[in-house]
């Protein structure tokens, strides 16, 4: 049985880039993609292209940041959001980042349209598409972990 019609783009491969400021809050950017809920920067890995240089070119492309990768906190799947624009059956991988010029933020104004530095539970407070809520979830998970 063929999904071509269900999902236009086949099963797509993202990376979600969790960035951290120097006080630990985190960078949740608002998406026309999204319906303008909170969510984290990222976006698709291109043939050829290693995950770690799609994380730092999306993050540079999307809100001018330079980041250094860490560790992946977590990977998940997510089949025809009623959140997202379109139909899409995605599978990402949450990098969490470090960034030393976390003041510089340049949105692209296109996929991004707003920012906002906050402590993960601050963001609990947001209205955060659903994807993005269990990332900060692992997020947390990992700190606890890694004291």
């Amino acid at each position: 049985m063929s999904t071509n019609n269900k999902f236009p783009k086949g099963i797509e491969i993202v990376v979600l880039i969790v960035i951290e400021d120097k006080e630990d809050k985190l960078l949740l950017v608002k998406s026309p993609k999204w319906f303008n809920k909170w969510v984290m920067p990222g976006g698709h890995i291109e043939a050829g292209e290693k995950m770690i240089n799609t994380v730092k070119r999306e993050a540079l492309e999307e809100v001018g940041l330079k980041v250094e990768p860490i560790t992946i906190i977590s990977f998940n799947e997510v089949i025809n959001s009623k959140e997202f624009f379109r139909p899409g059956h995605v599978i990402f991988f949450a990098f969490l980042c470090k960034s030393e010029n976390s003041d510089d933020i340049k949105l692209d104004n296109e996929e991004i349209i707003d920012y906002v530095w906050v402590t993960p539970e601050e963001g609990f407070k947001m209205d955060l598409a659903k994807p993005f809520r269990e990332t900060i979830k692992k997020y947390i998970e990992y700190k606890r972990k890694n004291k």
